[in-house]
């Protein structure tokens, strides 16, 4: 489980490397996308050239939650996969330096990552969550049990990431049936209020 939002981070310092920074037509920025969350999860991230909006509030505070957030998106189920806690340091996350991750969870299989700028998709892939965690020497391997577990991992996050919004999801499925076990929506804002 935690290997999934491990994965998910990863990729997306990776995938963003991708992304243009900037585009520009006879010296004027193009204007920024909308991204929104469906669901209960629902937050419009409004950009405009005079303001960056927060993620879930309209109070323009700021607030621990503005430059990141995750839920759980997964049908919840007894047996299924269940994201319990999920912090990164630092808080928030910053180009160019170490990003831990601390997440804790219930088991999975495989995990299907989609990385997006706006509504551009960046990065669609199928991660074996057993690979992945022989890839990362975790602690933990395959088969796993039932029960609750917590894991830590380190990534490097390039200066490269474009100064944007980023939504990230990953659905934990069953190799199979392919029954979707859990669920991940990440977003993340590399716009820096301050630097705008």
């Amino acid at each position: 489980m935690l290997l999934k939002a491990t994965a998910a981070i990863a990729l997306l310092s990776s995938a963003v490397l991708a992304a243009p920074a900037a585009v520009t037509f006879d010296d004027a920025a193009v204007a920024r996308p909308q991204v929104v969350l469906s669901g209960a999860r629902q937050a419009a991230l409004n950009w405009g050239a005079d303001k960056l909006s927060r993620i879930g509030d309209d109070d323009g505070q700021a607030h621990a939650m503005t430059q990141w957030g995750w839920s759980d998106c997964g049908l919840v189920k007894e047996d299924d996969l269940k994201i319990e806690s999920l912090e990164v340091s630092p808080d928030p996350p910053k180009p160019g330096h170490n990003l831990t991750i601390n997440a804790s969870g219930r088991k999975g299989t495989s995990a299907d990552v989609t990385v997006k700028l706006g509504l551009i998709k960046l990065l669609t892939k199928r991660f074996d969550l057993c690979d992945e965690l022989a890839n990362i020497n975790s602690s933990l391997a395959c088969p796993i049990d039932p029960g609750v577990y917590s894991f830590t991992h380190t990534v490097a996050l390039p200066n490269e990431i474009p100064r944007a919004k980023f939504q990230v999801n990953a659905r934990v499925v069953t190799p199979v049936v392919e029954e979707e076990v859990g669920c991940l929506d990440l977003w993340i804002n590399f716009l820096v209020p301050d630097q705008l």
